[in-house]
């Protein structure tokens, strides 16, 4: 697995790496660690205005930034080297979601990990986030890191070693779904890991509308249907941890639901496929995914077939 791994220092960003440094992703993965230096934002008259000592002084800046980038890049690339990983560091200049983006199609990255800033639902409505914007455009999975209180540090585990994972992978037969499926059946987990498959079947509540489903035999034996699914899920994961839970619920709100069992199950990471949509559905509806993806208190995996695969 290649691995893009985005860094800026910051606290949120350090999660990112120390998500890294504890799970169990497969053993010949390389990991590339990545860090930018944001333009400094001046107008073309302001740097037009700037005397020969002032312009001096904004190139210093700007260089010492980017030795500071690149002290960052290693010491954390000597982090995950210590922990086994093969390693790679860029340190490139611009906006950072336009080179997160574009080093990941320059490596060829199956995955990005990006920390999550945290912001309110205003912020979030009118802004976004590099988390959400890399999410939304990235044509690899996107893993948005947000520590839970009570995670085991990387210190606290053995080099080589890592942390058991409590995985809760939405699952509804669709593509992106069997994807994710199939990503999560990948992973060298530790034996005391846990992973719940989910599904949750959509109910219509407009004019009472449940109420007719739940009594209606078609919903009956689709619920069959998913059961029968959600075992041979489970099956598929057998090798991975024995530790194996299916759950079958029925909410209006999907993701809401979805974020629900993640809670109550204390899982700290959901894996959800990805279903692209065009930009004026994101806009107006957004998606499972990217709901899941910002209000979740836990870390999610979006998972995504990168662009050209079969």
């Amino acid at each position: 697995m290649n691995i893009l791994i985005a860094t800026d220092g910051s606290e949120y960003s350090g999660h990112a790496l120390d998500f890294s440094l504890r799970f169990s992703f497969p053993p010949e993965s390389t990991m590339t660690v990545l860090s930018v230096v944001d333009d400094i934002p001046m107008l073309p008259a302001e740097l037009d205005a700037l005397d020969e000592t002032q312009s001096k002084d904004l190139k210093a800046a700007y260089k010492g930034m980017q030795e500071d980038a690149q002290e960052l890049v290693d010491r954390e690339s000597a982090r995950l080297r210590a922990d086994g990983w093969q390693t790679e560091t860029i340190v490139r200049n611009g906006k950072p979601v336009d080179q997160i983006l574009r080093v990941a199609e320059e490596i060829d990255a199956d995955l990005i990990v990006v920390g999550s800033h945290g912001m309110n639902r205003a912020q979030r409505f009118m802004l976004g986030s590099v988390s959400d914007r890399v999410l939304e455009y990235a044509s690899c999975s996107v893993v948005i890191v947000k520590k839970r209180s009570g995670e085991a540090s990387p210190e606290s585990i053995k080099l080589g070693a890592n942390a058991a994972q409590s995985i809760m992978l939405a699952y509804d037969v669709s593509d992106v779904s069997s994807e994710a499926l199939k990503v999560c059946a990948s992973f060298p987990l530790e034996e005391q890991s846990q992973i719940n498959v989910v599904n949750v079947m959509p109910l219509i509540t407009a004019y009472r509308q449940d109420v007719r489903q739940h009594i209606n035999s078609i919903w009956m034996q689709k619920k069959i249907i998913m059961q029968a699914e959600l075992d041979k899920a489970v099956k598929s994961l057998q090798w991975v941890t024995p530790n194996l839970a299916t759950q079958l619920r029925e909410a209006s709100n999907v993701s809401a639901e979805i974020l629900s069992a993640a809670e109550e199950a204390g899982s700290d990471l959901i894996m959800v496929g990805c279903k692209d949509k065009s930009p004026l559905q994101r806009f107006l509806l957004g998606s499972i995914t990217h709901r899941m993806a910002r209000y979740a208190d836990c870390t999610v995996w979006a998972v995504r077939k990168k662009t050209g695969t079969a």
